[in-house]
């Protein structure tokens, strides 16, 4: 018998981050307050299987600090790429691609009131890989 594959869900970004060995980091976030927030449910990778992309929420004001994309495999969700060092970042999907957004913050800025604009940041995968296509700097966080 085939074990079913796995769901696209915020229950199981949170069980495939406590389950990935290369995400040990973002346990305690996970466990005490912070956890999955944006879910992208989308084929990245051009093999018709959608992948399970998903940024982490710190649980306070830092907003989402990390996010990552799973690959199935078989009945698991597979790390395929994690960028663990965020701070208010965002993910979207644009076409088949991922874009992580994130604020610029100049000296003196309160938390909440970036005025350095945002970095954007275009992942699209290469085969093996997901890799920066393009980056660009605007004042909107959404690309």
């Amino acid at each position: 018998m085939f074990a079913a594959p796995p769901a696209c869900s915020i229950a199981a970004a949170r069980s495939a981050i406590l389950q990935a060995p290369a995400l040990r980091e973002l346990a305690p976030t996970v466990r005490n307050g912070g956890g999955p927030d944006t879910l992208i449910c989308h084929d990245l990778t051009g093999d018709g299987v959608p992948e399970l992309a998903v940024t982490v929420f710190s649980g306070g004001t830092a907003g989402d600090i990390a996010w990552v994309v799973f690959r199935r495999s078989s009945a698991r969700w597979r790390v395929a790429y994690a960028q663990l060092k965020a701070y208010k970042v965002g993910l979207f999907r644009v076409g088949g691609d991922l874009v992580e957004s994130q604020p610029i913050y100049r000296a003196n800025d309160p938390n909440c009131c970036p005025s350095g604009g945002f970095r954007h940041r275009r992942f699209h995968w290469n085969g093996a890989t997901f890799r920066v296509a393009r980056t660009w700097h605007d004042a909107s966080f959404r690309p």
